[in-house]
This record gives C-alpha cells, sequence and structure tokens, in this order.
C-alpha cells in the first residue's frame, strides 16, 4: 500500500516546490499545466509555447539566409548585400521578441522579419527569370504541392510556362582593348536587324546545353545544328504539348532563310569586332552568353565554305569537377586495380580512348590519384597545345617551333631527377621509347594517346615501332573509356523486349520484364535530344598473360584473348550493364561502337 501512495507523494512535492504557483489540479485530482506555461510572465521571458515557436522561426530563417546567399552568388545578385538584408532585421526582431511582454506581438515581428526581407529578394530575384525559376509566387506554390503530391503517386499539372519557354540571355562583348570598345561593340550590335534572331538560336543551344553551334550556308538555306553530348544534331523546337501518355512532341527545325542567317552574321561579327562584309580567310573573335546569372564564354569562327560561309560557335559549357574514379564513374574492381598499380614504383601505365571521349578529364584523375607529395612528378607537353595544369606537377615544354623536340625536353627533366613521368597524346616514337627505356629502370610513367579499347593501345605502340620486348617488361596495365549518353529520365520510354534480344542480353522473361529505349520526340529536359548527359565506360587491360603476348609480337585478336585471360571484361560487357540498369540505351551503345578512333 506504501509503494501505491509514493507517486502521489510525489506529486505533492512538486506542487510544494512551485509553492502551488505553478500546477493546477482538475478535479479528479490530476496535475494539470498552469496558464503560465502558455503566457509571458511580466519579466519578459518566454514561455514554453513561445519558446519553441520562436525557436522554429530562428530555423526557418537560418535555412532561408543560407539559401539566399548561395542563391545570390549563384546568380551574382550582390551576395554580401542581400545576405545583410536577410540577416539583420531578423536579428533584431528576435531581441525585441525576446524581451516584449507580449508573446504574441514578439512573434509577429520575428515573423514580418523573417519573410519581408525574404520577398524583397525574391521581387529583385523574380524580376530576370522565367517563370518556372521563380520563387514566393503562385506557380511556386503549385510545383511546391506537385512535388508532395507526386510522391504519393498523385499527378499535378504546374503549367506555369508554355513548353518551348527560352531562358534568358544577354549577349556581352568581352573581345575588345577596353571597356569602351566593348561598350561600342555592343551598341552596334544591338542596333543590327539581326540581334533578336541571333539571340534566339543562341537561347535554343543554350538550351539544347549545346557545346558548338554551327551554321552552315547553302544555295538557299542555312542549317543549323547543335553538338549536345558530343552528337552533332540539328536544332530541335517544341511542336505540341500532346497527352499524358504520348507526351511533349520535339522536332528538327527548319533550315534558316538565307536573309535570316545573313542578318545573323552581320550581328555575330559586329559583337566581335569584324567588319561584316569581311569574307576572306578565317576570322576569329570571343564574346559571352550570360544565362541564369553566370557569363559563359563563347568562341566564334568564320570560314569559307562552298556555299558561302560556316559559322562556328563554341559554347564554353559549366564546369564540371571531377576529384576521382567514383566522379568519372570507374567501376570498384578497376578503380581498386589502379590503386593498386599506381603504388607501383616503376612501369608504363597507358590510358586511352577515341577522340572526343573525355582521354584529358581521365587522364588528370589518374595522375591526382598518384603521389605526387612522395614522388616528384614532371610532364612533358607540347607548347604550343599547353594541357591544364595539374599540381604538384612540374611542366616541361618542347616547340617545335623553336627546335626543341620532346626527348630534348624530357633530357632536360631528368636533371631535376624525378620519379614520375608524364605525357599527353603520345605520337612521337622516340619520346615513346625513351619513356620505356626510364620505365624499365627507375620511372612510373604515365601515358595517354588515342586509340579504340585497352588492347588496341598496347597494339598501336607496338606497330609504331616500340620494341615489343621493352614495353612488355614495362606494361602495368592499359585503361581505356569511351562516353556514352545517358536516356532522358523524363521522357525515355518502356518496352518489352523481343526473345531475339533476351537471348542475346542471356535473360529470361522473368529476369527482365521491360527495358527503356530513347523517345522518338524528346521533352524539355533534354531540349528534345532524348539524352540527359553522359557516362563512361572502361575496361583495364592487365597482367602477366598480356606482356607474354606482347613479348611475342602477336596480332591484336591473340592480345585480346591474353588479356581476358588476365581478367579484362570488355567495355561492350560494361555497356550492356548499363543497358540493363536502364540508364542508357542499345542504340546509343551501337551508335558508340561504331565509331573508331
Amino acid at each position: 500500500m506504501r509503494g501505491r501512495c509514493l507517486p502521489a507523494a510525489l506529486v505533492v512535492a512538486l506542487h510544494a516546490a512551485v509553492n502551488g504557483g505553478g500546477i493546477a489540479r482538475a478535479d479528479d485530482g490530476w496535475p494539470v499545466p498552469s496558464p503560465e506555461w502558455l503566457d509571458r510572465p511580466a519579466g519578459g521571458g518566454l514561455a514554453i509555447l513561445p519558446l519553441v515557436t520562436w525557436w522554429l522561426l530562428v530555423l526557418c530563417w537560418t535555412a532561408s539566409s543560407d539559401w539566399v546567399t548561395r542563391d545570390a552568388s549563384k546568380r551574382n545578385i550582390q551576395p554580401n548585400l542581400w545576405g545583410a538584408v536577410v540577416a539583420f532585421p531578423f536579428f533584431l526582431t528576435a531581441l525585441v521578441a525576446w524581451l516584449v511582454p507580449s508573446a504574441i506581438i514578439g512573434q509577429v515581428l520575428m515573423g514580418l522579419g523573417w519573410l519581408v526581407p525574404l520577398f524583397v529578394y525574391a521581387g529583385r530575384r523574380n524580376a530576370k527569370l522565367k517563370e518556372s525559376e521563380k520563387i514566393l509566387t503562385v506557380g511556386h506554390a503549385r510545383r511546391a504541392l506537385a512535388g508532395v503530391l507526386g510522391r504519393f503517386g498523385i499527378h499535378m499539372e504546374v503549367g506555369d510556362e508554355p513548353a518551348d519557354a527560352l531562358p534568358a540571355i544577354t549577349l556581352l562583348p568581352v573581345g575588345g582593348k577596353d571597356e569602351a570598345e566593348n561598350k561600342a561593340r555592343s551598341e552596334a550590335a544591338a542596333a543590327t536587324p539581326g540581334i533578336e534572331e541571333t539571340k534566339k538560336i543562341l537561347q535554343q543551344a543554350v538550351a539544347a546545353r549545346a557545346s558548338t553551334l554551327l551554321l552552315e550556308w547553302g544555295p538557299s538555306v542555312v542549317n543549323l545544328r547543335n553538338e549536345v553530348d558530343g552528337v552533332w544534331m540539328p536544332q530541335r523546337v517544341f511542336k505540341s504539348k500532346g497527352g499524358r501518355k504520348t507526351g511533349e512532341v520535339w522536332a528538327d527545325a527548319p533550315p534558316l532563310e538565307r536573309p535570316v542567317a545573313d542578318a545573323i552574321a552581320v550581328t555575330l561579327k559586329t559583337l566581335t569586332g569584324h567588319e561584316p562584309k569581311e569574307r576572306r580567310g578565317q576570322l576569329s573573335g570571343t564574346f559571352a552568353v550570360q544565362s541564369d546569372g553566370k557569363p559563359r564564354n563563347c568562341r566564334l569562327t568564320v570560314r569559307s565554305a562552298p556555299g558561302g560561309e560556316q559559322m562556328l560557335v563554341q559554347i564554353e559549357s559549366p564546369a564540371l569537377l571531377f576529384k576521382g574514379y567514383d566522379d568519372l564513374g570507374v567501376p570498384k574492381p578497376i578503380a581498386e586495380r589502379l590503386r593498386e598499380l599506381l603504388a607501383l614504383e616503376k612501369g608504363v601505365l597507358l590510358v586511352s580512348s577515341p577522340r572526343g571521349n573525355g582521354l584529358s578529364t581521365t587522364f588528370d584523375v589518374v595522375v591526382l590519384a598518384c603521389d605526387r607529395l612522395l614522388r616528384d612528378f614532371i610532364s612533358i607537353e607540347d607548347a604550343a597545345a599547353p594541357p591544364r595544369e595539374i599540381q604538384n606537377v612540374k611542366p616541361v615544354r618542347y616547340d617545335a617551333r623553336s627546335g626543341t623536340t620532346p626527348v630534348a625536353a624530357l633530357e632536360t627533366a631528368m636533371r631535376e631527377y624525378p620519379r614520375g613521368i608524364v605525357t599527353r597524346d603520345l605520337t612521337d616514337k622516340d619520346l615513346a621509347v625513351k619513356l620505356l627505356e626510364l620505365a624499365d629502370d627507375s620511372q612510373m610513367v604515365i601515358i595517354s594517346l588515342r586509340a579504340n579499347d585497352a588492347v588496341d593501345a598496347v597494339a598501336r605502340l607496338v606497330a609504331a615501332g616500340v620494341p615489343a620486348d621493352l614495353l612488355a617488361r614495362t606494361l602495368i596495365g592499359s585503361l581505356s573509356q569511351r562516353l556514352v549518353r545517358k536516356l532522358c529520365p523524363k521522357c525515355r520510354e518502356q518496352f518489352v523486349p523481343q526473345p531475339d534480344l533476351l537471348a542475346k542480353l542471356k535473360k529470361t522473361p522473368e529476369e527482365l520484364p521491360f527495358l527503356k529505349k530513347p523517345s522518338e520526340h524528346g521533352c524539355r529536359l533534354c531540349g528534345g535530344s532524348a539524352y540527359f548527359g553522359r557516362t563512361a565506360i572502361f575496361e583495364l587491360a592487365s597482367g602477366p598473360t598480356l606482356r607474354q603476348a606482347v613479348a611475342k609480337k602477336v596480332d591484336a585478336a591473340t592480345l585480346r584473348r591474353a588479356a581476358e585471360k588476365d581478367g579484362l571484361q570488355p567495355m561492350r560487357d560494361e555497356g550492356l550493364r548499363l543497358v540493363l540498369e536502364n540508364v542508357t540505351g542499345l542504340e546509343e551503345l551501337q551508335r558508340v561502337f561504331a565509331a573508331k578512333s
């Protein structure tokens, strides 16, 4: 009985501790919260409920302030100013809310201190953006609600802008001697009749994520093509919204009429500081396109062509940061094997791909994976086309224009006693032989070259005249890659694979009920191309069987069989894995492997 009375005694003790003012008792004897838990005392402190609300407002303000600072920096809208604008009003109202006697007034002041600067920034930000990028609007609320409902499988149309809406851009002259010349170019270009059409084709190129825009003059029309994800295609334009099952319909843009294209040519030449009527030889110049608050440098090249002229506009792509093998998509077994090979004291590692397949990026990542702090690395480079610098790798350049050969540059570099040597796009036989001799002695050598696959890279060195026995002794591995386009995640279509395809993939209908393929028309996300972005597929040839085959000077087919005995997984198998995972399509694999270096 004494045990059953203990809780009641505790209640009495607690009641006494608060002098009867903090706890009230209900008719049934249970303690209930006093109104003072919700109301503020005369001293200005915070009761429990207002305290919780106060901290929730602080958390919301912290998150929104951080977002405003990052967004203003991204869009170049005075980030320091707007960071202060959204920070200080709330800070002051939060102090006031802590001190004023009325909890309601304090919470209202905090809400105003948080929301008013946020709406002011939204008004400044939204003025130059398309409807789908604006915030704190009715359309923004609809998009947010659609996102929430989408998690529960409920589709909601947002419809806040037409499907063919293009990003707002500004043309900026940047190639002048000074600001005055750039301003003069800008004013002259703005006065040309083709300024709006020039903006339109550049808007379409930017929206399609094109790296290059090409205009080709013909007898009566001018064709437009974009290079998107490494593939040339006509510019795509929106045709119709379609239905839920068919989706949007995009088609090839019609050619430009000659007068329209001629007006565009005048605008681009004026923007880059050239005379519009100048047609002899090759012209080049630079300008910039500002989109989404960030300028992107462009290079214009004009050259004569049978039909008239050919204009090439190279558009700088947003920088992508690749720090390691995971960023490149290198499979874990290959990444682990590369780390083992690069930890060796000496040997030759070949890195290859066909042209336009991301060789420079992968080569840089491989070199970055080396221990460049304990081993001094040098890079033998062509002075006429210097590559990107790599930290802790000293460049040593040769120059055919001054008579400095690659071997001479290497001999100069060896006076500093390096332990690692790298060189890109190897084509010089004498340099190749010298590098292999150094690798046979004490050097780690990493070479990039153009080849169709890992075995082809080895075969090309032998065919170039490199001693087969020397290559066999020094070769530690040959890494090769190709880039494949990824299916657009929004418009890719599902299909049931036929029995013959299942047989080739060695799958049953139960194991593989469906696959994905590119859309026939595309969508707004991919700009009508049906693909969005690229990834790489790799293969690594390395092992004693391959080296023995190299020493015997066997043909390429025998070399490949030897590499497969050492564990080589062909790139085609890696590509099929991406097909089975619905990352890419069979059509894309066929296109990629039909291309040769």
